[in-house]
């Protein structure tokens, strides 16, 4: 591996670390939180702690997958949604918080 690219991935990974930390953190605003655990998601997947796969985990279409947190104090816990299961996912998680 190149020098320039295990430099790269380093500071993934470094970005990865204090995005998590963030999360973690529960002095910080709500907003903040979910934000970076959407952040550090995105970034596990690129540096290939995550894996996406070819179709929706719930109804199996190939269609355009989105991740979705069940709880984001676990910000590398995700599940790949269509659009479709994505919005019924949410409606549950927000049944689930107010009752």
């Amino acid at each position: 591996m190149k020098k320039v690219r295990r430099n790269r991935q380093h500071a993934k990974f470094a970005r990865l670390r204090r995005h998590l930390e963030i999360t973690a953190d529960l002095l910080r605003p709500r907003r903040i939180r979910t934000r970076s655990a959407r952040y550090a998601a995105a970034l596990a997947e690129q540096l290939g702690l995550i894996q996406r796969p070819g179709c929706c985990s719930w109804c199996r279409r190939r269609r355009r997958l989105e991740r979705h947190h069940w709880d984001y104090q676990e910000p590398l816990n995700v599940t790949f949604l269509c659009g479709d299961c994505h919005d019924i996912a949410d409606s549950m998680n927000n049944q689930a918080i107010t009752a």
